[in-house]
């Protein structure tokens, strides 16, 4: 097993695009997506069955090295205060297979 961050990372389903860009840009490439996320946040309740993707929200599943999380934490937080979302980071470990 190799100890990696795991990164969750909760946003509207349209920043998708940008949010894999940035993954690539701190050379990540592999996350996990769950779509039709519901919750409720700072922004308020959002269903998980919304219309469309300008209404819901998706989940990246991240895991990475300790190096690449302040990287890419630094550049998803201004997606986040633009958009909202929330990124929770703990520790992991991958098992390798």
């Amino acid at each position: 097993m190799m100890n990696v961050k795991r990164v969750e990372l909760v946003i509207e389903a349209v920043e998708r695009p940008t949010v894999i860009d940035t993954l690539k840009s701190v050379e990540i490439h592999d996350y996990t997506i769950y779509k039709h996320v519901g919750g409720n946040g700072q922004r308020g309740e959002k269903g998980d069955l919304a219309f469309g993707e300008k209404f819901e929200n998706v989940t990246f599943v991240i895991a990475c090295s300790e190096n690449q999380l302040y990287a890419l934490v630094g550049a998803i937080r201004p997606l986040l205060k633009s958009f909202g979302g929330m990124c929770l980071v703990s520790d992991a470990q991958w098992v390798m297979h």
